[in-house]
């Protein structure tokens, strides 16, 4: 939490992160957190908050004016995702990553040691079902109009890190107005696999470059000519 935490009075802002698993949201949330009137929170299944009292007890998470929840799109509800919880207003932040990268990820998330000896089309073609999912879901319930819905790419994310998240806070309406490439740590929780993620490269407190590997290029082809994924693709602007 901040040292100047925002009157209860104050109008607050309630932002829900979208995105599949392993999509590069943790870093983007981190990012975010760089503002002090942004909340820095762990993950948040925010599916839960549906009763009357919802916003009361999202506004109880934290004392940062803006808050923002997030909880990637998980492999049974993909196509449903996602259910937002039951407050007047949110707007959304929509990250997305391509197909093979993500893939690649998914495959280390969920087979951990065993990953390199799995047979590779079945399981990435499933992975790939999924994240083309989850994607249409989203595509259908939130257009990029820059108003609720703010939609931004990891690649680009990575690479002009500034810029986007300049454009970001001001889509949010948080008062630092300029753009950042380094996050501070969390504040009374630690990143930690299977949820946030822990690895090396988020603890570095900096957005990093991300070499794509010769193992993910070859999910690539396994899976561009997919019908389905490459319509998504396409939609989302991945050539």
């Amino acid at each position: 939490m901040t040292q100047n935490p925002a009157p209860r009075t104050a109008q607050r802002t309630i932002a829900i992160e979208l995105s599949t698993m392993r999509s590069g949201s943790t870093l983007l949330k981190a990012l975010m957190s760089a503002a002090p009137d942004i909340s820095s929170l762990p993950e948040v299944n925010f599916t839960k908050y549906q009763s009357a009292n919802a916003l009361e007890k999202i506004h109880a998470l934290c004392d940062e004016r803006i808050i923002v929840l997030k909880r990637p799109a998980w492999f049974h509800d993909a196509s449903r995702y996602p259910k937002l919880p039951n407050v007047p207003e949110t707007r959304h932040l929509i990250l997305t990553r391509d197909v093979h990268t993500n893939v690649a990820s998914l495959r280390k998330m969920v087979f951990r040691k065993i990953e390199p000896y799995l047979p590779q089309g079945p399981i990435d073609r499933w992975l790939a079902n999924y994240w083309s999912k989850s994607y249409d879901s989203l595509l259908s319930r939130f257009p990029d109009d820059g108003a609720k819905n703010f939609w931004v790419r990891y690649e680009d994310l990575v690479d002009e890190p500034i810029h986007w998240t300049e454009k970001i806070f001001a889509f949010l309406g948080s008062e630092h107005t300029e753009g950042v490439d380094s996050y501070p740590p969390p504040q009374d929780y630690e990143w930690k696999w299977g949820s946030d993620d822990g690895g090396e490269k988020i603890q570095s407190l900096k957005v990093q470059a991300n070499p794509i590997p010769q193992s993910s290029l070859d999910i690539l082809e396994r899976v561009k000519n997919i019908p389905r994924v490459a319509a998504t693709r396409r939609k989302l602007g991945y050539k």
